[in-house]
């Protein structure tokens, strides 16, 4: 019988495989496009989040704890069906207001936040956790308020007033 803490870390590493097919199958052509509005300072944030955790692991094996595992095999598999979903959806082109995105405003941010949560279990990363979720979330917004100030022109208020949540339904 395989165990909980391989099942959850061979679960995490296909879903980084999901993730890694989804962001070849986002370079192919789309039609109607939507050019990327990056914030520098909201990607280097996201980077620094996952930095806090990977960086500072102790020597040795990881040592997760059960419920770490149980965590991982959730959020980690959760994460990676987002991001195929967000990057079917986008592949429409225009202002896309259909699959995740009918739900929230931003669900590529939130797809990268479930698997920084999986990552953040399975490192067993503990206080880390908080200003690692924390730099991810602020440079989240600050990509976020670009990338929507960048949409304004195609409908996007109308959207935002429909689509009440940025990242988490259910919390604005």
């Amino acid at each position: 019988m395989i165990s909980l803490r391989l099942f959850s870390l061979v679960v995490y590493l296909l879903s980084w495989v999901g993730v890694a097919v989804g962001s070849l199958w986002s370079l192919l052509p789309a039609r109607g496009r939507v050019p990327a509005h990056h914030h520098p300072a909201g990607m280097l944030l996201q980077v620094a989040g996952v930095l806090v955790i990977t960086l500072f692991l102790p020597a040795g094996p990881l040592q997760p704890a059960l419920w770490e595992q149980g965590v991982a095999a959730v959020l980690a598999p959760a994460g990676a069906a987002l991001y195929l979903a967000t990057v079917a959806a986008g592949r429409r082109g225009g202002l896309v207001t259909t699959g995740p995105f009918a739900l929230v405003r931003h669900p590529m941010y939130l797809a990268f936040f479930l698997l920084l949560g999986a990552t953040a279990a399975l490192a067993h990363a503990g206080w880390r956790s908080v200003p690692a979720l924390a730099m991810y979330l602020a440079g989240s917004e600050l990509r976020a308020a670009r990338e929507e100030a960048a949409l304004t022109e195609m409908g996007y208020e109308a959207y935002r007033v429909r689509i009440r949540w940025r990242y988490f339904p259910g919390i604005r």
